[in-house]
């Protein structure tokens, strides 16, 4: 147990009853292993289920994946990837078969929404949570393994990442998992081939492989070079069998590799590797640069509410780097943020791999009550209230962008959100007394604060719904049950996932012609594509009939656009 601070009032008595309390339930859990992954994937669960049906595709690469792998299912072509006509080659095929299973298992169809494809990241999210525990029992604190599955749950940037349609939260899986069987190999005294922490870590790596190519060996490499450093030695590895390994993890990646290469007449390597990895090392690509740091800074933000008590622990963490878990975790940590910091194109996921590792040196710090004996220090009491702030500000930010988008305002989310910087004074009030029960709380004021943010308030944001808002105005003005579409002025690939595979993506002109060919079809046609779309629809003779105008937000674009959906003349219902 962590130590207490000795009370002053009544407040301080019940907020020393409230700490033992939660202080006994989590030892209770973390007495149990079966108990601890139970807690945490209930946690997991109630922290990524908000908005998990309610939000939209989610521009642009999450219905870029969704399209990719509704048009395998669509055409049973489960070898090549295309996102309509065109390639699409920038990541291996190991999440479109995920996705494929999951359409298939749901029996939904190639017309699944959203959400089905969004399955297998929801589950990766709770099986990483879960293997946060793994790997942080191998140092042998069942409290603290309790504590980082259940904190790394209940960070931000894992929750956006398990709602959406993606490579990332599968290839945390992968990665974590790895980490779980290198971990073990490196505690061991003893050198002899273990086959099953071999099976779990080269099949890991493997299927990371299969998932992004080599960012999941990039991020294993690490503790490997610098852990064998350390030791002297890289005769711990052997306990990982790496010769067998090597040829299994060549097995389960090979056929699929040697596939495309022949299919592709060797594109695909030239997209995977060449631009999209590549480039992305040498310069910024799609406007996502930033420059080296930027990762720390936006650190409080994409790993609250665990961040204050890593930035609280931070002192203790490094004094301590000798103990193994520690050691491992800097291993892995120091040498990746590194690399990520130093590489020109940024996106806020590249970090994410190592958030379990930081949850276990943070929860290590928590279970130690380190941080408690800091906790009377001006800064520590202020990074006591981030489970207080960050909900209010995601009530504000809510207000204000319902407001200028010229929504409804949420009540509900925003009471909900109050509701939760609620919880997180209780958390604020706890730090003092007991680290443990502060942490478990800030885990619940973010539980809550997601039902509010994602639950409520962003899946109110009607603005921001511009493709399903289209379709369905192309459904209400067409003929027919399946009209055929194009889009002038709005390429947005969740257009596309909605409005089919079919879709002509095209400019003015063409979607006047378009119209001219007759059948059952709509055109959507932005605001300054109009002049173009008249003066081709006069030379052809054409009449089009204006059946609705829809307004919204493009959120990739950053401004609001105003399509017109227009169907040849007599072409209504």
């Amino acid at each position: 147990m962590s130590s207490t601070v000795t009370p002053t009032a009544a407040d301080g008595e019940r907020l020393r009853r409230i700490a033992r309390a939660i202080e006994t339930l989590v030892d209770r859990l973390a007495a149990s292993p079966a108990a601890s992954l139970a807690a945490i994937a209930i946690v997991a669960f109630l922290a990524f289920l908000p908005g998990f049906t309610t939000l939209p595709p989610i521009d642009r690469d999450e219905p870029r994946f969704a399209q990719a792998t509704h048009q395998m299912v669509e055409s049973g072509n489960y070898l090549d990837i295309r996102f309509q006509d065109e390639a699409r080659y920038k990541k291996p095929i190991g999440i479109y078969w995920l996705q494929s299973a999951a359409v298939f298992l749901t029996g939904s169809g190639p017309d699944a929404p959203i959400y089905i494809y969004r399955l297998p990241s929801i589950i990766g999210g709770i099986a990483a949570a879960m293997l946060t525990w793994w790997v942080t029992i191998a140092f042998g604190r069942p409290r603290a393994a309790l504590l980082a599955g259940m904190l790394v749950a209940t960070t931000i940037l894992l929750g956006v990442e398990a709602r959406l349609a993606k490579t990332d939260m599968m290839l945390l899986v992968t990665i974590t998992a790895a980490h779980g069987a290198l971990a073990r190999a490196f505690l061991s005294p003893v050198h002899d081939r273990s086959l099953r922490l071999a099976a779990i870590f080269w099949t890991a790596l493997g299927a990371s492989i299969l998932l992004k190519g080599p960012v999941g060996m990039g991020a294993i490499v690490c503790p490997v070079v610098v852990l064998s450093i350390a030791k002297g030695s890289f005769a711990w590895l052997k306990r990982l069998a790496p010769l067998p390994g090597l040829v299994w993890m060549v097995i389960v990646v090979a056929p699929w590799f040697i596939a495309i290469g022949l299919a592709s007449g060797g594109a695909f390597y030239q997209e995977a590797l060449g631009k999209d990895l590549f480039q992305k090392v040498v310069s910024v690509q799609e406007s996502h640069g930033a420059p080296p740091g930027a990762y720390a800074l936006i650190f409080v933000f994409t790993f609250w509410p665990l961040a204050a008590y890593f930035l609280a622990g931070l002192g203790s963490i490094l004094d301590r780097l000798r103990q193994p878990a520690l050691l491992y975790a800097a291993a892995s940590v120091i040498p990746y943020w590194l690399a990520v910091e130093a590489v020109p194109t940024k996106l806020p996921h590249y970090v994410l791999p190592l958030f379990p590792l930081m949850a276990m040196v943070t929860a290590d710090a928590i279970d130690r009550g380190v941080i408690h004996r800091e906790s009377r220090h001006w800064f520590m009491r202020f990074l006591a209230l981030a489970p207080v702030l960050m909900p209010l500000a995601l009530a504000i930010v809510g207000v204000a962008i319902a407001l200028l988008l010229g929504d409804p305002v949420s009540v509900a989310g925003v009471l909900i959100l109050v509701v939760a910087a609620g919880v997180g004074l209780v958390s604020a009030g706890l730090f003092r007394v007991s680290t443990v029960a502060s942490a478990f709380v800030a885990g619940l004021a973010a539980v809550v604060a997601y039902w509010g943010a994602f639950g409520q308030v962003l899946p109110g944001l009607q603005q921001t719904r511009l493709s399903e808002r289209l379709v369905a105005a192309g459904d209400a003005a067409a003929s027919c049950a399946r009209p055929a579409f194009a889009s002038a002025g709005f390429e947005e690939p969740s257009l596309v996932f909605l409005g089919g595979t079919s879709i002509a993506l095209v400019d003015g002109e063409r979607a006047a012609s378009f119209l001219a060919e007759g059948g059952c079809r709509v055109a959507f046609v932005e605001k300054r594509q109009l002049p173009m779309f008249n003066s081709r629809a006069d030379d052809l003779g054409l009449a089009p009939k204006e059946r609705a105008v829809v307004g919204g937000y493009n959120i990739n674009g950053g401004r609001f656009l105003e399509m017109h959906v227009f169907t040849a003349s007599g072409a209504a219902k």
